[in-house]
């Protein structure tokens, strides 16, 4: 009796015990930044992209919107960066910013990737409000652990340097874009996009600002980041007019001063990201399902077991014992005449 009474409050109370935090996961994280590396096959294992300020990154919707609103059109002048005018004139300096442009003028339609599944090692350098993104194509039966050190270089010199690291979906990225090239944008009419995001209620956010990858995966004002992931499935977003389409992940290494309430400043020089990515095959990988099934069979023997133990409380003591088969003597006395 005790020993199943016991049983039932350790099965009530265990959801309790798996909810409470742990630092494991992150330690367990930090020990998987060390592994051997491969050499990245650039546009084949991963893709590398940058924003930059000085780049109009929708030249000719910017034409368009021009001539919508009846104002003058006008040409590309000498002095212009590239192939758009519609970023911030006059923020081009070849020290603040040591992207190449293949990065920030990518060939379309992007490269298809591989799955991941190869320990990589990569140096990035994010200009001064810039943000640097590594493409990839994670896979569903690998455990992917990111490591990233963020450095200042003024002269050659490093220094730890604070700044931001997201990790977004491909229709969560081309939110994100968006939202850094119209903050950028000669023709900025975006109002909504200055509001914090702290004001915008947690269900309305992925509708009127971009959200990092399942609302966790921001790391904000840190030189120092570690974080691993497991994915349940390909990660495919159903879109009702386009059908199922593929989405890649991507890294994306932040320093400019974002809508976040939360994230660093502008970091007003060079950034060096030093990015470590380790793949570790996954043993044993249960269909999503099990998880709502694991969740109803815990809520069920939570709502059963007052029941049980109710039933034998009540019941207890109500049966016949009897020892060795003897009745119980009778203390009644014969009458003596």
């Amino acid at each position: 009796m005790r020993l199943r009474g016991f049983l039932l409050i350790l099965v009530m109370t265990l959801p309790l015990l798996t909810a409470s935090p742990s630092f494991t996961p992150h330690a367990a994280a930090a020990d998987a930044c060390v592994g051997d590396v491969e050499p990245i096959i650039w546009n084949e294992t991963m893709h590398r992209s940058a924003l930059v300020p000085f780049e109009g990154m929708y030249y000719y919707d910017d034409i368009m919107v021009a001539e919508a609103f009846g104002e003058p059109s006008r040409d590309k002048d000498e002095g212009d960066i590239d192939d758009g005018w519609g970023g911030d004139e006059g923020s081009y300096d070849p020290v603040l910013h040591p992207e190449d442009p293949w990065m920030y003028n990518p060939v379309w339609p992007l490269p298809t990737l591989e799955p991941l599944t190869t320990n990589h090692y990569s140096t990035m350098e994010i200009g001064n409000d810039s943000v640097g993104i590594l493409r990839m194509n994670l896979s569903s039966e690998q455990r992917t652990t990111f490591c990233i050190t963020l450095q200042s270089s003024d002269e050659n010199i490093t220094a730890p340097i604070e700044g931001d690291v997201y990790l977004f979906t491909t229709t969560q990225y081309q939110r994100y874009q968006e939202h850094y090239s119209a903050s950028h944008s000669n023709y900025y009419w975006y109002d909504t996009l200055d509001v914090p995001l702290s004001d915008i209620p947690p269900e309305w956010r992925s509708w009127q600002s971009w959200t990092p990858y399942r609302d966790v995966h921001a790391y904000e004002r840190s030189s120092s980041t570690t974080f691993s992931l497991s994915l349940d499935g390909p990660e495919v977003y159903d879109s009702l007019f386009e059908g199922a389409q593929w989405e890649d992940f991507y890294l994306v290494v932040d320093a400019w001063d974002n809508s976040r309430q939360s994230d660093a400043p502008v970091s007003d020089g060079v950034t060096v990201a030093d990015i470590t990515i380790i793949t570790t095959p996954r043993t044993v990988i249960l269909p999503p399902w099990t998880v709502s099934l694991a969740f109803f069979a815990i809520l069920a023997v939570a709502g059963v077991a007052p029941f049980l133990v109710n039933k034998r409380y009540m019941g207890a003591g109500l049966e016949t014992n009897e020892a060795n088969g003897a009745q119980v003597p009778t203390l009644e006395q014969e009458a003596v005449n």
